[in-house]
């Protein structure tokens, strides 16, 4: 009895990785297919930095914010987890329930930091990350992540970069997920922006965090 609950506990975590990979697969298809995608300018380099940064960001479509420690913090929470989720995680890095996978609570602290700067307080909970739940478990300090595929609410596209000696304000574009298309040889057809935002970024040492997102009425 003993060798078959191993067994049964050997494959379920077998078929979770190989689920997780799918989910991973499934979400950094539309980002590897964007990068493809040549941009005429001598910015491209920096662009496409910018545009790895931000696009656990525009992935999730948050709400607008002016100061980034008055946002919603379910949605950061969730950005964080995203951001972790599709960093070329290794899948034996967390421990998994057959509920998904278990991320701790302070891994999730560390990811928002990087994105939202070190002076905003974490209030943890459970978070909508675009149609999936994650549950925190404030007894055990946990997130639960489901293990399923899901595509993109949007990709960004990175339209032009204002710098100032200790910011920098992106001019993005919202690229709907549904809307990529193969023309007759195969190749993927960037779509226009569903929408447009400028994401100001702040200088923190050597990198950068998200200070503010505020809508805009279209390309600088």
């Amino acid at each position: 009895m003993e060798n078959v609950k191993k067994t049964k506990a050997a494959n379920l975590i077998v078929g979770t990785v190989v689920l997780l990979f799918a989910l991973i697969g499934v979400v950094s298809v539309v980002f590897f297919v964007a990068g493809k995608v040549s941009k005429s300018n001598n910015n491209a380099a920096k662009f496409k930095e910018y545009e790895n940064f931000i696009s656990p960001v525009v992935m999730n479509d948050p709400d607008t914010f002016d100061d980034v420690s008055k946002a919603d913090q379910s949605q950061l929470i969730a950005i964080s987890i995203w951001s972790i989720i599709k960093s070329g995680l290794d899948a034996d890095k967390y421990a998994y329930s057959d509920q998904g996978m278990l991320i701790p609570k302070k891994d999730v602290e560390e990811e928002f930091h990087r994105l939202f700067g070190p002076d905003v307080e974490v209030r943890h909970t459970s978070a909508d990350g675009g149609g999936i739940e994650f549950k925190y478990s404030e007894k055990k300090g946990r997130y639960i992540i489901p293990i399923t595929g899901i595509t993109p609410l949007y990709t960004p596209s990175v339209l032009g970069a204002r710098e100032k000696s200790d910011s920098v304000t992106l001019s993005v574009g919202y690229l709907s997920g549904n809307d990529w298309k193969e023309d007759e040889n195969g190749n993927y057809v960037k779509p226009d922006p569903s929408k447009y935002v400028k994401i100001t970024l702040r200088k923190n040492g050597d990198s950068y965090y998200i200070s503010a997102i505020r809508s805009a009425d279209g390309a600088e």
